[in-house]
C-alpha cells in the first residue's frame, strides 16, 4: 500500500513539474510595436548606428509618411531613423526563451539596412555604388539573443537611402515578434490558365497543393480570399487537411470571378496554430475585354497641335560629341545634345555603326528618375540606338530643377505641366533621328519600360514617324482607375493636394487627362507589341490594357506571369523578333 501511495506520489509530482514547465512556456504569439515617431537624420555615417550617438539634437519624423512631407522636400540620398526601446517584460520573456526576435515593417523606398545595438544585422536592396531598389518589399531582419538587452535599453537603428521621388520608412509601424519555431508548409497555387490569364470561354480555375515537409502532424486550414486588382472582395473559401510527415493534398476548384479584369488572390495559411506567411498572387481575365471609361477632352488634338507648333518653332541646334572610349567596336558612341520645347536642353547617349549606309534606328525610353546608360559599341551592330534623355532625368537627373518629383510637377495646369514637355522631348529626338544621313527615317523602332513604355506609346500617338513599337509594363494610363490599384504614383497627387487645398481631385484629374495614354492610343498607327508583368504593383496590369485596348493599329501582347515591375530576358528577343518582322516589310 505504501508503495502504491508513494508511486502515485511520485507521478503526480512529475505531472506537476510538466505542467508547471508547459504553463510556464512563454507565447509566441506576443508583439511589441514602438510609437511611430523615430529620431531622423539626413546624410550617412556608420557611428549613427552606435547606441552611445547623441541624437537628442535630431529631428522626429513619422515612419508612416516619406520625409519630403515633413520637411525635407526634394531631398534624395543617405537618411537614418533611430529608436531607443526598452521590451516589455512579457516580451522579453518570449524573446529569451525563444533565443531572439524579429524586426518587421512593411516598407522603405527605397533600399535600407538595420542595425541593433550598433551591431549590423542585414539590408534590403543595395546602395550605390550597386545600387538596387526594394521599394514595395516587406522588410523581416531576425535579431539573435546575444545582441538584445532584455532589461535595459535598446537602440534600433536603420539607415535608407532614396535615389529619387519620395524616401524614406514607409510603414504603419516597425513591429517586433520573438523568433519562433514556426512549421513549414510548402503551398503552391496557380490558375489553370496559361500565362494566368484566362481567355474567353475558358473555365476559371485554381490548383491548390500543400504539403507537410516536417516530422510531426500538422493540422493545416488555407484560406482563400479572391479579390478586384483594386481590392473589392470577390470570392472567398476554406481548405482543410491534416497531414502526416511528407503527405500532402491537392485541390482544383472552381474561381468565382467578376467579368473581364485583373484580380487578387490571397492565401492565408494557419498550421497547428500558427499564422504563416500568405501566398499571393495575380491573374487576369479575358483582358482584351476590359473596358475604361472615357475621359479624353473635347479639346485634346487642338492643344497637342498647338503644343507640336510651339517646339517646331524651337531650333533644334543639335550637337554630336564622339566618346572615344565607347566606340572601340562596331558603332561609335556619341553624346548627343540639342534643344526642345520652351528652349530646354534634352539629349541622350547615340550609337551609329562604323558601316557606310542608312540603318534602322532604335529609340529606347527610360524609366522614371532611372540613372542613364550608354549603349555599348558591340550590341546590335547593325543598328542605331539612342538611348534618350528627356528633361531633367537621365543624363539631366543631377540637381535638376523638377527636384526629382517630375509626376506632380507644374500640375497647375495642361500648358505648365511637366509632361507636355516631356512628351514633345520624345518628339524633338525623333526629329533629330530623322535628320541624320545615317539613319533610315523609314525605319525607326521605339522602345522603353515603364515611363519609357508611356514614352514609346505617347510618342507614337503624337508622331507617325514611328515604324514599330514596343512598350512594356507602360505607366501613365487610366490615372482614375490607377490610383485605386495601388500607392504610387496617387500618394504624390495625395501630397500635391494637402499643399494646394484649393485644387481638387477631379481638377487633376482633368489635366491629367491630356497626357493619360489611354486617351492618346487611339492615335497610334504603328504596329505595336506590349509586355505585361502580371504580379506588378507599380504600372498594374489593368492600366496596361487600358491604353493597349484604345489601339487600332496592329498589336499584340506578350504576358510574364511571373513577373512584377520587370520583364524577363526573352522579351528582348520577342521584341527584336517582332521589329525585325515589321522593319523587313518596309526595305525597298
Amino acid at each position: 500500500m505504501k508503495k502504491t501511495i508513494v508511486f502515485i506520489s511520485k507521478t503526480g509530482l512529475v505531472a506537476g513539474i510538466l505542467a508547471a514547465t508547459i504553463c510556464c512556456k512563454p507565447t509566441a504569439h506576443i508583439s511589441f510595436s514602438p510609437d511611430t515617431q523615430w529620431k531622423f537624420r539626413t546624410g550617412n555615417d556608420l557611428a549613427w548606428a552606435d547606441p552611445q550617438t547623441d541624437d537628442s539634437l535630431w529631428d522626429a519624423l513619422s515612419i508612416t509618411t516619406c520625409w519630403e512631407e515633413q520637411g525635407y522636400p526634394g531631398y534624395d540620398g543617405y537618411a537614418w531613423y533611430r529608436k531607443e526601446i526598452t521590451l516589455p517584460e512579457d516580451f522579453a520573456r518570449s524573446v529569451t526563451y525563444y533565443k531572439g526576435l524579429e524586426v518587421r515593417y512593411e516598407n522603405a523606398d527605397d533600399a535600407d539596412a538595420l542595425y541593433f545595438n550598433g551591431r549590423y544585422i542585414g539590408r534590403t536592396g543595395d546602395f550605390p555604388p550597386n545600387y538596387k531598389s526594394a521599394y514595395g518589399l516587406e522588410r523581416s531582419y531576425v535579431v539573435p539573443l546575444a545582441y538584445i538587452h532584455t532589461d535595459a535599453p535598446n537602440t534600433i537603428a536603420i539607415k535608407v537611402y532614396d535615389d529619387g521621388g519620395e524616401g524614406g520608412l514607409l510603414t504603419p509601424s516597425v513591429t517586433l515578434w520573438p523568433v519562433t519555431p514556426a512549421p513549414v508548409i510548402e503551398t503552391q497555387a496557380h490558375v489553370l490558365a496559361e500565362d494566368g490569364v484566362f481567355l474567353e470561354n475558358e473555365l476559371h480555375r485554381m490548383h491548390l497543393t500543400i504539403r507537410n515537409p516536417e516530422d510531426g502532424k500538422r493540422k493545416v486550414r488555407v484560406h482563400m480570399s479572391v479579390s478586384t486588382d483594386d481590392h473589392k472582395p470577390v470570392s472567398q473559401k476554406t481548405y482543410k487537411a491534416n497531414l502526416r510527415p511528407g503527405a500532402g493534398m491537392t485541390w482544383e476548384d472552381h474561381i468565382q470571378l467578376q467579368g473581364p479584369g485583373f484580380y487578387r488572390c490571397s492565401l492565408f495559411v494557419t498550421a497547428s496554430g500558427y499564422d504563416l506567411e500568405p501566398v499571393a498572387f495575380n491573374f487576369g481575365s479575358e483582358p482584351e475585354q476590359i473596358t475604361s471609361i472615357p475621359d479624353a477632352p473635347e479639346d485634346m488634338d487642338t492643344f497637342w497641335a498647338e503644343t507640336r507648333a510651339l517646339l517646331d518653332a524651337v531650333p533644334m541646334k543639335p550637337t554630336l560629341k564622339l566618346l572615344p572610349e565607347h566606340s572601340r567596336g562596331p558603332r561609335n558612341v556619341y553624346l548627343v545634345q540639342m534643344q526642345s520645347f520652351g528652349h530646354e536642353t534634352i539629349g541622350g547617349y547615340y550609337a551609329v555603326p562604323k558601316k557606310r549606309g542608312k540603318h534602322p534606328v532604335i529609340m529606347t525610353f527610360m524609366g522614371y528618375g532611372s540613372n542613364p546608360w550608354i549603349p555599348k559599341s558591340e550590341e546590335d551592330p547593325d543598328f542605331i540606338t539612342f538611348v534618350v534623355s528627356v528633361r531633367g532625368q537621365g543624363i539631366y537627373k543631377a540637381g535638376n530643377r523638377y527636384r526629382n518629383q517630375w509626376f506632380i510637377s507644374g500640375l497647375e495646369s495642361k500648358e505648365t505641366y511637366y509632361y507636355r514637355g516631356a512628351y514633345m522631348d520624345l518628339v524633338r529626338a525623333l526629329d533629330f533621328v530623322c535628320s541624320r544621313a545615317e539613319a533610315d527615317a523609314n525605319r525607326i523602332c521605339a522602345q522603353g519600360a515603364s515611363q519609357g513604355g508611356a514614352f514609346t506609346m505617347a510618342l507614337c500617338a503624337l508622331d507617325d514617324r514611328v515604324a514599330v513599337a514596343a512598350p512594356s509594363i507602360p505607366f501613365m494610363s487610366d490615372f482614375p482607375v490607377y490610383f485605386n490599384i495601388v500607392d504610387w504614383p496617387a500618394s504624390e497627387m495625395d501630397a500635391y493636394l494637402r499643399l494646394f487645398p484649393e485644387t481638387t481631385k477631379e481638377d487633376l484629374y482633368k489635366i491629367l487627362s491630356y497626357f493619360d495614354i489611354k486617351n492618346l492610343a487611339p492615335r497610334i498607327t504603328a504596329p505595336t507589341i506590349m509586355a505585361v508583368g502580371l504580379q506588378d504593383e507599380i504600372c498594374p496590369p489593368r492600366t496596361n490594357f487600358a491604353g493597349y485596348n484604345a489601339i487600332t493599329a496592329p498589336k499584340e501582347y506578350k504576358v510574364y506571369k511571373d513577373n512584377s515591375h520587370s520583364t524577363p530576358a526573352q522579351w528582348q528577343e520577342v521584341r527584336m523578333a517582332f521589329f525585325t518582322e515589321h522593319l523587313e516589310r518596309l526595305q525597298p
